[in-house]
């Protein structure tokens, strides 16, 4: 029988919630572990799917004396499908289960419009507060920049591999701070690295695929630099197989115009004195006046990478330079979707849209 943890004795609930799946995956299989014993998951685990789960079959579950461990327990799995109406019943049941008895509750990853959690999406507030009260509630949310360093580091390093800090943070940025990725992608590099003991920033570089972020970056840099003809050699980077011009040209001029609204947010947090593009650095009234999606705020959360060279494209644009910017953007956007006949070819119309982008201002 698994050793289970003191700790861990008297709760008869949790749930486990957030955007990160592979830790919730984590903690769930550490937490079966150490709750139900490892000969006797026949008897003693019960797996239920929220759509088709009840609160009377939740107890029912709960009640049954466990064979072997020291818990039975009842694991409901999407559980924001399960019945509102038996949420609510469950969340005034829970607190009569046995301690012989452990509830766990999967929430995925919620559903977002607007930077709002979708009704539904997420367990009923009466249920949470009746599992935090009998048990735990564990949030997982997307790793910030420096968690996810961590993370990273921590996988090479029990794999018997060394990474330089100039490494690390290149493959960071290559990856992004979902975990299930960086485990994959780290991975990849540990099997690539093969007997070496070290892995090296090249060795990223040669691995793991250039990011659609850094791409962007690079244009907006010779876009910034005024840079014409390197502009349209990296805009043809943003066009994956050439097979469908149509759908590789509208991709791409949302990702330019997804970065410009992020300059423009940048811009506007520079000229109010603002340097640091955290929340909390952030004035309210001026964070509730950037949009939603993208949100700079958000973005420079999820990749710290992101915020000097936001910051340094920036200040190479002026107000006048975005608004021109911007107009050119959303002539594209006419064009493309075939409201002005001006020109048909798509490629045609990204190609002068990112000369007009990298054009110079008029002398003032």
């Amino acid at each position: 029988m698994n050793a289970r943890p003191r700790e861990e004795a008297n709760k008869r609930a949790y749930l486990l919630k957030g955007e990160d799946e592979f830790r919730k995956r984590q903690e769930l299989d550490k937490l079966i572990g150490s709750l139900v014993a490892e000969d006797f998951a026949d008897f003693d685990l019960e797996e239920l799917d929220g759509s088709s789960a009840t609160a009377d079959r939740i107890m029912a579950g709960l009640n049954v004396p466990p064979f072997s461990s020291s818990q039975r327990v009842v694991l409901v799995k999407f559980a924001n499908k399960m019945n509102e109406d038996e949420q609510r019943k469950l969340a005034t049941a829970l607190p009569k289960a046995p301690r012989t008895g452990c509830l766990i509750v999967v929430n995925p990853a919620p559903e977002k419009a607007d930077g709002k959690v979708k009704k539904g999406s997420e367990v009923i507030g009466d249920l949470s507060r009746a599992i935090r009260k009998v048990g735990e509630v564990r949030s997982l949310p997307m790793m910030r920049p420096e968690s996810a360093r961590a993370f990273a580091k921590s996988l090479f390093v029990k794999s018997g591999k060394k990474i330089d800090e100039r490494g690390l943070a290149h493959f960071v940025q290559r990856v992004g701070n979902d975990s299930s990725v960086i485990a994959s992608e780290a991975r990849k590099l540990i099997d690539y690295s093969g007997d070496s003991d070290a892995i090296s920033a090249q060795d990223v570089a040669t691995v793991t695929s250039e990011t659609p972020e850094e791409k962007i970056f690079k244009l907006v840099d010779a876009i910034a630099a005024r840079n014409q003809g390197q502009a349209v050699r990296l805009l043809s980077e943003l066009f994956e197989s050439g097979t469908n011009p149509d759908g590789d040209a509208a991709r791409a001029l949302a990702m330019i115009a997804r970065h410009f609204r992020l300059l423009w947010q940048v811009k506007t947090l520079q000229e109010s004195g603002i340097r640091n593009f955290t929340r909390d650095a952030v004035p309210d009234r001026i964070a509730a006046a950037l949009p939603s999606s993208p949100n700079v705020l958000d973005v420079v959360a999820r990749q710290g990478w992101m915020a000097n060279r936001l910051s340094t494209q920036a200040r190479s644009f002026t107000g006048g330079d975005l608004a021109r910017c911007f107009a050119a953007i959303s002539r594209a956007d006419l064009m493309l979707k075939g409201i002005t006949d001006d020109i048909e070819d798509p490629t045609v119309v990204m190609e002068l849209l990112v000369l007009e982008l990298s054009r110079k201002s008029p002398a003032r």
